[in-house]
């Protein structure tokens, strides 16, 4: 039952019915309700980009996931009315004492476990990006005098250095690293930013760690200046000048006729400009932020490469939350923002403002725009994400059913959690607690990235990391195998490799079912790991960076993690070793000629009503019944997995009977078919000289013959199945 406080126009004849001065009180737990004539709860509206055909709980008149029995009977107060985005909001309510003592609570967890910058961190990050700015006004000047510019004209050419991501929207952590776009006026080309800026860079004494990767999608230079980590794009614009009045890029006017790259770059800029000016409030949004993305990096599904949501997406997500609840409090939004999301239809996007189609101006027609209704791939999209600058694309094209699963398992828990916070059961830390990644799966994929330089280092992961979600698709179509990558990779010592990192996934194998009986489940790896391994052979620059770089995979079960992977759970992984039996001999001579120690046990006496008590016939009968008898250990219910051995390269790969050929697939695009794996060659006596030379080319080592244990007639029998 929802009743509506009449206001002093109404009282006196003169209410419109279109104010937003009216209180709400919500009886019962679950009260469906389309609040204030149902236009400002934004619900159910024709427009395919509205709050994804939720239907809110008029809990607390708050139109948005309900707040319990204790807010449920309170009076909420609403604010002025305003509209953000592309609906009305869901609710226009102000905050409760109850909220405000949450939301107090929520700013002291956040600044003791995502402390921000202090003063000392901000002045150090602003001196950098000051001395950035010099050098590269320095640079754009000596290019200029160098192609025969005049003095004047040089001087004039100008530079300027953009920031976004995180920096640029205010969520300052410490040891954060700073997102900055170079721009730079027509005459300047990329070549010259990676070739003559580069040379300055190296000159300069505070700068460190110096990394250009111009073959990357977006060609970028990593560095450290003055201790602080930089990732400078670059962008050309078809200027003649860069002013010193520019402070934003939202015009559409400067993408005219721009590269595609350069459109990427600026990309970063546009849309955390456009984000800011699209919330309520921006201070509560980047508190509201904090929260989701502490929550979302320890939760392990922060990575927009591996399929997950990367930072802009996130941003989006918690900026259109603040849109539907404006007056709303960082906890009480960051509340909705799990509710709403974990209801959301997900053949609707999640856009912050209407869509500008595509551009018939000169310049601006040869950009695409999200549009599934003239692109079919675009509505083979699972949860899309919308950028609010033109041209508008779907932030998580990546995302896969595994992936998403993954995603909106996180978003139930953390709902679930929230709600026990508010009724005082459960503490805000509970929600962003670790996952316990490695204490969680019996069996892992474990992928092993390694190089001899940091330069070839980043090129080579940053190929190897973007296509393991193709991995992850290989692995999730085998039936009854379930796999969650890991984004947090872990770096570790290598003796022959300089620069080595790790990567993990997660793989749950469900048991077989025959009738009401389990049995044990026989997953092949093969085919899945050969695919991916063929795709990564696709490398354009493998000719390159051959004997530079390598890669290994393998199957592992949590018992056999390295040593490097943390302890992250209650019990330690590996069992300590059992202590020696005896104090006999250590040495491998003396232990030879040693007698072996006989331990004489006396026999148990079996229960007199047992077949066991009855006394044997004959001598032999009776010697062999005194003898000590071992029982065959019980076949373990569990999933067996057939191992892929680590992948190595083509010359090192020893030659067995199950070999594969080495796969010699061409440069192809990542979204193109996967081969068929190769066959199986015939039993082979070759040597390893015999094998390929080329250390470029990667194979898939023998596949280990997996020993499988049969009972039959109860006795145990051994069969090898490749």
């Amino acid at each position: 039952a929802v009743r509506r406080v009449p206001c002093g126009l109404e009282e006196r004849g003169a209410c419109t019915r279109a104010c937003a001065c009216t209180r709400v009180r919500a009886r019962g737990s679950v009260v469906l309700a389309v609040l204030l004539l149902g236009r400002r709860a934004g619900i159910g509206m024709a427009d395919g980009a509205n709050a994804g055909a939720i239907v809110p709980h008029a809990g607390g008149g708050d139109g948005g996931g309900g707040d319990g029995a204790a807010q449920g009977l309170e009076d909420r107060e609403v604010g002025a009315p305003v509209r953000y985005g592309v609906t009305d909001p869901i609710s226009l309510g102000l905050p409760t004492q109850a909220e405000v003592a949450l939301n107090a609570q929520l700013a002291e967890d956040m600044r003791r476990d995502a402390p921000l910058a202090n003063q000392e961190d901000i002045s150090a990050r602003t001196t950098a990006l000051v001395e950035l700015h010099r050098l590269v006004r320095q640079w754009i000047y000596e290019v200029s005098v160098r192609e025969g510019m005049g003095e004047e004209a040089s001087k004039s050419a100008g530079a300027k250095i953009f920031t976004f991501g995180s920096y640029r929207l205010g969520l300052i952590s410490r040891g954060s690293d700073i997102d900055a776009l170079c721009l730079a006026p027509r005459h300047i080309s990329r070549e010259s930013f990676f070739s003559d800026l580069v040379a300055k860079l190296v000159k300069h004494p505070d700068v460190a760690d110096l990394t250009p990767v111009e073959g990357a999608y977006t060609p970028i230079i990593k560095m450290k200046m003055g201790g602080v980590e930089i990732d400078l794009l670059f962008a050309r614009l078809l200027l003649q000048e860069v002013p010193e009045s520019l402070e934003s890029l939202n015009d559409d006017d400067l993408l005219r006729n721009l590269d595609d790259k350069t459109v990427r770059s600026l990309n970063g800029c546009r849309v955390a400009d456009h984000i800011l000016a699209l919330v309520p409030d921006a201070e509560k949004f980047r508190d509201t932020l904090r929260l989701i993305k502490i929550w979302a990096k320890r939760r392990g599904i922060y990575s927009n490469v591996l399929g997950f949501y990367g930072g802009i997406t996130w941003a989006i997500l918690v900026a259109r939350v603040c849109q539907l609840f404006p007056y709303f409090t960082p906890a009480a939004s960051a509340k909705r923002f799990f509710r709403v999301y974990e209801r959301w239809n997900w053949k609707n996007p999640v856009v912050l403002c209407p869509i500008r189609e595509q551009s018939n101006v000169a310049g601006l027609m040869a950009f695409k725009v999200w549009n599934p209704k003239q692109y079919p791939h675009d509505r083979m999209h699972l949860m899309p994400i919308i950028t609010p600058a033109f041209p508008s694309m779907n932030s998580t094209h990546n995302v896969t059913e595994t992936t998403k699963r993954v995603i909106m398992t996180e978003i139930s828990r953390a709902a679930k959690i929230l709600e026990q916070v508010e009724q005082g059961i459960a503490e805000f830390p509970d929600v962003y607690r670790p996952l316990p990644f490695f204490s969680m799966y019996k069996h892992y994929l474990h992928i092993e990235v390694l190089a001899t330089s940091p330069q070839v280092f980043l090129r080579w992961m940053g190929w190897v990391e973007s296509k393991l979600r193709h991995l992850v698709r290989h692995v999730e179509r085998i039936p009854s195998v379930q796999v969650r990558p890991w984004p947090n990779h872990i770096q570790f010592s290598d003796p022959e490799w300089p620069h080595a990192q790790a990567a993990f996934m997660g793989l749950t194998i469900e048991k077989g079912m025959e009738g009401d009986k389990n049995y044990g489940n026989t997953v092949n790896l093969r085919q899945p790991v050969t695919g991916f391994v063929e795709i990564i052979n696709s490398w354009p620059d493998r000719a390159e960076m051959a004997g530079q770089c390598d890669m290994r995979i393998k199957h592992v079960k949590r018992r056999d993690l390295p040593d490097y992977v943390p302890e992250d759970g209650p019990t330690p992984r590996r069992r300590p070793a059992l202590p020696p039996i005896s104090d006999g001999p250590t040495d491998p001579a003396e232990q030879a000629q040693a007698p072996l120690a006989v331990e004489k046990r006396p026999l148990a006496e079996a229960p007199t009503n047992s077949p066991a008590a009855k006394r044997p016939k004959t001598e032999e009968a009776r010697a062999v019944a005194a003898e000590p008898k071992t029982t065959e250990p019980p076949i373990a219910q569990q999933p067996r997995v057939v191992e892929a051995a680590p992948i190595v390269a083509a010359s090192e790969a020893p030659l067995a009977p199950a070999a594969l050929a080495p796969a010699q697939v061409a440069a192809a695009p990542a979204s193109a078919a996967v081969p068929a794996p190769a066959p199986v060659a015939a039993p082979a006596t070759a040597s390893a000289e015999q094998a390929p030379a080329s250390a470029a080319a990667i194979a898939v080592a023998p596949v280990a013959l997996a020993t499988v244990l049969v009972k039959k007639k109860g006795k145990i029998a051994v069969k090898l199945a490749q």
